[in-house]
């Protein structure tokens, strides 16, 4: 009887034992998805502040340059033209070659937010 019983309490450990496990295992990967998530979130908030900075950047050089070309020509809005036609330029180029550019930065600033997987 007493070996019945040991072997009993070794099976009520060893329940106990994996239950333990099991929920550590849970807690780690909570904790992995919420470190990831912050990491995910802090990047994509970077960018954006960054993006927005560079695209006030650019609209002040593109009205400097827009003004710079008209007054050269005579005209303020041919300079605005060409500056918008420049602009033009670069969309096409971007639809047409941006693709893989766009899909190997994404997967690169993937890579570095999820390296620990």
């Amino acid at each position: 009887m007493s070996d019945q019983k040991k072997i009993g309490q070794h099976l009520n450990n060893l329940s106990d034992d994996a239950k333990t496990y099991i929920e550590s295992e849970i807690a780690y990967f909570k904790l992995d998805a919420y470190k990831k998530l912050i990491k995910a979130t802090s990047a994509l908030l970077r960018f954006v502040v960054n993006a927005g900075i560079v695209l006030l950047i650019f609209a002040f050089l593109s009205i400097g340059l827009g003004l710079l070309l008209g007054k050269l020509i005579g005209y303020y809005y041919v300079g605005f033209f060409i500056i918008a036609g420049i602009y033009f330029i670069l969309l096409l180029i971007m639809i047409f070659f941006g693709k893989s550019f766009i899909q190997n930065s994404v997967l690169k600033i993937y890579n570095r937010i999820f390296e620990d997987i």
